[in-house]
């Protein structure tokens, strides 16, 4: 679990850090202020910046993260993950690097995660082959910082960037992401868990997948009783195989699957989609919670869908299972009453930590323009509830 956090050089933020984090956070803030970026880089720590899941994450934003074939050549294209730097592009000093994770880790570099923006120097080196006495040539790439570069004359280079987490590094060649190439998972390496709730809601396809992990066993039962939140008639839930129309262009019946809800009074299960924005919601707030366990749950908007008077029976059923999952929670909010019913289940469960941190711009004349963050901790919260003083 991270105890503080530090993101620098990544999108606006440029020098962002967070001294007290607890086993559940609460990001306000507002639009545009970096609350969803702060999600975007654990995210990024959590999966070590495999190249599969940047890849994603630039592809949701509709940010380049491939080299066609046409681009390959051409000097002045843009590259793919370039947006997720500071200013939108490469920076040119060795030391202006990516980093996510903790303030203090430099004594132990697990906690720290490095992206730096690399160029790689190709060399034909000639090779025996001790078994059939015969000899070859082969391309070796040997990688050099941007201050290296300059001193370059016409060796053929490629960009690429280094990941560097504790002892273990990588690297991603930038010009072999054509579109027909795909990166192993083999790859990947020390991953923690995450699970993400964006703003909207998931596929059905995506939770009918981790709702058949729980099946028959303790998580359904806290599945099915945080549902009861909302609707106590709630009895069971089961996914069924759906029948959709006819589609082009072969005009294929095809199958889908959709959750069915079964309630106490009713002859027959209705859909889930049927009850409402609420209960679906919960349905996909508590269900991602399982495969986060030991990692991080990070929550886009925690109160979509949510009335208030069901938020802060929500707050503590994700308090209990953080600390029963060893689970560290982020979620960002625009809602005051979210505030006012994090703050209070915060201040009940005394033995978990509950910290709200405001992302906004620094008014200070040596920090001016930046993104930083203000922590309030549980007492202070109180404070500031009782005050009606406006935190967000």
């Amino acid at each position: 679990m991270l105890t503080s956090l530090k993101i620098s050089n990544f999108r606006l933020l440029q020098d962002f850090q967070v001294r007290k984090l607890g086993h559940v956070n609460l990001i306000v803030g507002k639009n545009n202020s970096g609350k969803s970026t702060v999600l975007e880089a654990l995210r990024i720590f959590a999966g070590n910046a495999h190249q599969l899941l940047l890849q994603e994450i630039a592809a949701s934003h509709d940010e380049k993260f491939r080299i066609r074939e046409e681009d390959a050549s051409d000097a002045e294209t843009a590259f793919p993950f370039e947006d997720f730097f500071t200013g939108r592009q490469f920076p040119q000093d060795d030391n202006a690097k990516i980093e996510i994770g903790q303030i203090d880790a430099t004594t132990d570099t697990s906690h720290l995660l490095q992206i730096q923006h690399i160029f790689l120097v190709e060399t034909e080196e000639t090779v025996n082959d001790n078994t059939t006495g015969e000899t070859h040539t082969r391309i070796r790439r040997r990688p050099v910082v941007p201050s290296e570069f300059e001193k370059l004359e016409d060796e053929p280079v490629k960009h690429a960037l280094l990941v560097t987490k504790g002892e273990r590094s990588s690297i991603i060649n930038l010009d072999m992401l054509r579109s027909r190439y795909r990166p192993s998972t083999r790859d990947a390496y020390d991953i923690i868990p995450c699970s993400t709730i964006p703003t909207q809601f998931i596929s059905i396809d995506e939770l009918a997948e981790e709702w058949d992990k729980v099946v028959f066993q303790e998580p359904e039962e806290t599945v099915i009783k945080a549902m009861q939140i909302i609707e106590p008639d709630v009895l069971n839930l089961t996914f069924v195989n759906d029948i959709e129309e006819y589609r082009p262009p072969t005009m294929r019946r095809v199958a889908r699957r959709s959750p069915k809800v079964k309630m106490s009074g009713l002859p027959l299960p209705i859909s889930l989609n049927s009850l409402g924005d609420g209960m679906l919601r919960v349905f996909q707030l508590v269900l991602k919670v399982f495969p986060a366990k030991g990692g991080f749950l990070l929550i886009d908007e925690f109160e979509n869908g949510l009335h208030y008077s069901v938020q802060e029976k929500i707050w503590t059923l994700l308090f209990k299972l953080s600390k029963k999952l060893n689970i560290q929670i982020f979620a960002t909010t625009h809602s005051w009453d979210c505030i006012e019913s994090f703050s209070k289940v915060a201040r009940q469960n005394t033995d978990i930590d509950g910290v709200l941190f405001r992302v906004g711009k620094s008014v200070r004349q040596s920090t001016q323009g930046q993104i930083i963050a203000t922590v309030f901790d549980e007492e202070q919260l109180y404070i500031i509830t009782q005050s009606d003083v406006e935190v967000r």
